[in-house]
């Protein structure tokens, strides 16, 4: 007899992957769809909650029609952490989905850094400073711009329970790895009311849905969401998970001692502990389970300038960016190419206040010089990122590389160099998804714990430092760090 599947969906702030896997979590059928942007304003980055709802079943659709679906056993959710998504009494949408790059609320980021002690608070309870694009700043925006959608809200909920929302029927709920990016005590894994009196929103208290484990079945697919995605009515649901979570499962990372790197929207820098120290360097954010977290240092600093350099460098095409990579990794390694600062959509230190900066461009330089200049500013932000992680922690090697950049053996390679570590990449395209459909396995009781879905992920080789690539990268890692420290009070003036 065929054995069960198990379907995860990962929502994202560019994509929603939809990937049917087999009970030893190998994919056996995958659905991919654009997530849609609304950018009215260069500091908006929001969606209908109807359109991400239509991405979501029209991947679930498409992987669904691939196989038996009356065999999928659990259904698990990983989303984009941050944003706002509000719905009311009923369920119904309260407002646009807001995505974590959203930056209109950076006067009310602004107002709430000022204060030393109120982030000290902030950052001793719920691990974090806050985000520009987070949870409780996007609050304090709608109260001075929009204080009739906040009056019409009910619930505040993450990507991911929404997208459950529609699926079941049921009611707001959020599980840990999401609520402990907004209001959530990192140490209790409880809503904290001190919290919400440091952000001056304790009035949001009714706002805050029941919180839930990750792997907990919290309802069944309904008549309604099997007709338009296919899936059988009842499949089990559980609560699912922050997307940096199911990345780290999908990268046999969600172990403590492990750190996994994701160049996806987000350089994401995690290092898995059971730990709760703090530092405005990084956010430390409860997973699956109380007492286990993920301390991670992120910067939108990846996919969005590569995507600027795909565009600026006319590798619109695959044919085109495969030249592009081609022509990058031809260059010797000691070849003169421009060097970036990647903050493009901001940097983890001013927010949108920075913007990317290329320097050391001359007449000889072509595409491949510019575009290997932009993938060495990448990797450098994983150097930033976890240089700081690693003044208090430290982790077992391989490090484990995810994300789309990944896929690509320069860019490993420049990793692997940057941080003068061996790096193994995740076979697996869609580590969020496996991450998913594993704990959605684990809550169906086809595991007996995470530990054993991890033992399932397929990495590639490690790929090495090479000790020739030691000297270049000491001297651009220092020039760079140079540039930034020069350029910050341009960018604070502008």
């Amino acid at each position: 007899m065929a054995g069960p599947l198990f379907l995860g969906i990962d929502a994202g702030q560019t994509a929603v992957k939809a990937v049917v896997h087999d009970e030893r979590l190998h994919p056996v059928a995958i659905g991919r769809r654009a997530s849609p942007v609304d950018a009215p304003d260069p500091r908006v980055a929001e969606r209908s909650q109807d359109a991400l709802w239509a991405s979501a079943a029209d991947a679930v659709a498409d992987a669904v029609r691939q196989v038996d679906a009356s065999r999928i056993a659990g259904i698990g959710i990983s989303g984009h952490g941050d944003g706002l998504h509000l719905v009311d009494a009923d369920g119904r949408p309260a407002s646009p989905a807001i995505t974590a790059m959203d930056s209109r609320a950076g006067r009310e980021w602004a107002e709430i850094g000022s204060d030393p002690d109120r982030l000290a608070v902030i950052l001793e309870r719920s691990g974090q400073r806050p985000p520009v694009g987070g949870a409780p700043v996007l609050l304090r925006w709608f109260e001075r711009h929009d204080p009739d959608t906040l009056e019409n809200a009910a619930a505040i909920l993450n990507c991911k329970d929404v997208l459950r929302l529609r699926l079941t029927g049921g009611g707001p709920e959020t599980d840990l790895s999401d609520a402990t990016a907004s209001f959530l005590d990192m140490r209790t894994a409880e809503w904290s009311d001190e919290i919400l009196a440091a952000y001056d929103l304790s009035w949001a208290r009714r706002l805050l849905p029941p919180l839930r484990r990750s792997a907990d079945v919290t309802g069944r697919v309904t008549p309604e969401a099997a007709a338009r995605t296919g899936l059988v009515a009842g499949t089990p649901v559980v609560a699912g998970l922050h997307d940096v979570q199911a990345s780290a499962i999908g990268s046999a990372a969600l172990v403590p001692g492990r750190l996994s790197l994701v160049a996806g929207s987000f350089s994401t820098n995690g290092v898995t502990t059971e730990g709760d120290a703090t530092d405005p360097r990084w956010q430390c954010r409860v997973s699956i389970r109380p007492g286990l977290r993920i301390a991670m240092s992120t910067s939108p600093t990846a996919s969005p300038a590569l995507g600027w350099a795909v565009r600026l460098l006319g590798g619109g095409t695959d044919a085109g960016r495969d030249a592009l990579f081609a022509a990058a990794g031809a260059l010797p390694l000691d070849a003169d190419v421009p060097e970036m600062l990647p903050f493009v959509q901001g940097s983890p230190d001013l927010g949108d206040a920075a913007s990317g900066a290329l320097t050391g461009v001359r007449s000889g330089h072509g595409p491949g010089h510019v575009f290997r200049g932009v993938l060495e500013g990448i990797a450098y932000m994983h150097v930033w990122h976890t240089r700081a992680l690693a003044e208090r922690y430290a982790w077992d090697e391989p490090v484990r590389l995810g994300g789309g950049i990944s896929r690509s053996p320069l860019f490993a390679q420049l990793v692997a160099d940057a941080l003068g570590q061996p790096v193994r990449v995740v076979r697996n395209d869609e580590a969020g998804a496996f991450g998913a459909a594993a704990v959605a396995a684990l809550g169906v009781g086809r595991f007996a714990s995470i530990d054993e879905a991890q033992d399932l992920v397929d990495l590639d080789a490690p790929v090495g430092p090479r000790p020739e690539a030691r000297a270049y990268w000491d001297e651009k890692i220092a020039r760079l760090d140079r540039l930034a420290d020069q350029l910050t009070p341009w960018w604070e003036q502008r």
